[in-house]
């Protein structure tokens, strides 16, 4: 092989470790809003309430509540606790989301 091969090897070598590692990092759940289910409750409801809080398309929310919470599905359960991508305010610890 020559050189030219090798070098491309390498940089693929290290695109797919990087790519790895960026797929695989976890979210600080301590800087997103917790939310405990209602009933009624659904995540397409929760995108819809909070659209003005993120900047994620409904289906990108809801991609981001499964992954984050471990979700194989999207059926909520009264009383269970989700973190939503919604960011805590940094000033005076209040919630950027008050919403009930």
């Amino acid at each position: 092989m020559s050189k030219i091969h090798y070098i491309i090897m390498i940089l693929f070598s290290f695109l797919f470790v990087w790519a790895f590692v960026h797929v695989t990092q976890s979210v600080d759940k301590e800087k997103y809003v917790e939310i405990t289910v209602s009933a009624g409750d659904t995540l397409w409801g929760l995108a819809e309430q909070y659209k003005h809080e993120h900047q994620l398309s409904r289906q990108q929310f809801i991609e981001w509540v499964m992954k984050v919470n471990k979700r194989s599905d999207d059926q909520l359960i009264v009383g269970e606790k989700i973190v939503i991508p919604v960011l805590k305010s940094n000033s005076e610890n209040q919630l950027v989301a008050n919403k009930p």
